[in-house]
């Protein structure tokens, strides 16, 4: 029997302590961060650009002396839709040079049949063309009414007057676009970040294995040492990395008044968003580790890690298909209650208002699997990480040949 030099909890900081520094001093670690922050931080600046282009300008109207008196029909069928619109008493002749020069957005003159006419650069802006052709219709029609003995005023009236009322079965989510966005971000980090940092585990196997530096660190510590301190600090730098990255994109996003939520509820998020993440690290490293070392060349590591891979990308296509939508609903539920979906699902979920119970029971759940999981790939991991040349079939580890 092999003598054990070191205790178990120093075996595991040795190794955890040799992987966290290997990792920090990594280029590949260190431009990936970069590139994660930069693209976080750019994301948000980009909706931060876009929100303020999108944002409803004020259109400025000249408008002939002729129909002076579509000036409060035109502004209130633009306030009716969100379009704020200011207009002014020109002549033809100087209206038309003012909206070359771009002082003016567009001209209103009267035009054929009784109608009205638009004089803009090139194209209406914001659906003026629309507003104006609305407010053609109701001069058209005031005048019809006028001829016919009527009151276009009660006319107006009543017509305003037969609305339709919404009855709301839910209150209004005044947040609810600033959630869909927290969530899909979530979700491409989470997707992202796990792939990444199983890979670095799954690399880091069957390097050890090939160079058989596996051979000198098990004679001194157990396999399952060295398991738990090779997923131990991988964890804590990519724990860290998804921490600064969070960190930087929502301090941008508060910044620049992207988010327009409490400091509370997307402290909250991330939080969760953290948690999620550290559990479902623990629980795919684990099958990642117990998978790579049953390979001894890195190319043939895709072979044995495609199949945690498309769980992790099956859970994210089914969280940006299902969460948005109905995030509280059956389907969402059940499936982010699943240990292997739920470090993808349940933090796109915490964006929401997801009851406690759920988030609790599923953390269970997951936590209850990691233990099973570990047992498991601890004993493929003993059996097989020793075993060098051809690929050992999952069958032969678990039964403990060779």
């Amino acid at each position: 029997m092999r003598e054990v030099h070191l205790a178990p909890s120093e075996a595991i900081g040795l190794i955890a302590s040799r992987e966290i520094q290997a990792r920090l001093r990594s280029k590949a670690f260190r431009v990936i961060t970069a590139v994660l922050v930069l693209a976080v931080v750019g994301l948000v600046l980009v909706f931060h650009v876009l929100g303020h282009r999108t944002h409803t300008a004020t259109e400025r109207v000249g408008v002939t002396a002729a129909i002076a008196a579509y000036q409060g029909p035109l502004v209130a069928a633009g306030q009716t839709i969100g379009q704020p619109i200011v207009t002014s008493v020109v002549d033809r002749d100087a209206g038309e040079r003012r909206v070359r020069e771009g002082s003016l957005d567009a001209l209103l003159v009267p035009g054929p049949a009784a109608g009205l006419g638009l004089v803009v650069g090139s194209a209406a802006p914001n659906g003026l063309e629309a507003i104006a052709s609305a407010v053609s219709r109701q001069g058209a029609l005031n005048r019809q009414v006028v001829s016919l003995g009527g009151d276009p005023g009660a006319v107006d009236r009543t017509v305003a007057a037969a609305s339709v009322v919404v009855q709301r079965l839910e209150p209004v989510d005044p947040h609810r676009t600033a959630r869909i966005g927290m969530s899909s971000v979530v979700g491409v980090l989470s997707y992202i970040m796990l792939l990444i940092s199983i890979q670095l585990t799954g690399q880091g196997v069957v390097e050890e294995k090939a160079n058989r530096i596996v051979e000198l660190l098990l004679a001194t510590i157990r396999p399952w040492e060295l398991l738990a301190g090779k997923v131990l600090g991988v964890g804590v730098v990519t724990i860290a990395q998804v921490a600064l990255v969070a960190a930087l994109g929502v301090g941008a996003a508060v910044a620049t008044g992207v988010l327009h939520m409490s400091v509370a509820v997307v402290t909250g998020v991330v939080g969760w968003a953290l948690l999620w993440y550290l559990l479902g690290y623990f629980l795919y490293a684990l099958v990642i580790a117990a998978a790579a070392s049953l390979v001894s060349r890195q190319e043939d590591l895709a072979s044995v890690a495609t199949p945690v891979t498309v769980v992790i990308i099956a859970a994210y296509l089914i969280g940006q298909t299902i969460v948005p939508a109905n995030p509280n609903g059956t389907t969402a539920t059940v499936l982010s209650m699943i240990p292997f979906l739920s470090p993808v699902l349940m933090p796109m979920r915490a964006a929401y208002d997801v009851p406690g119970w759920q988030m609790a029971a599923a953390a269970a759940l997951t936590l209850v699997t990691i233990g099973l999981t570990a047992r498991l790939a601890g004993r493929v991991y003993r059996r097989a990480v020793l075993l060098t040349g051809k690929r050992v079939s999952l069958r032969a580890a678990l039964a403990g040949a060779g």
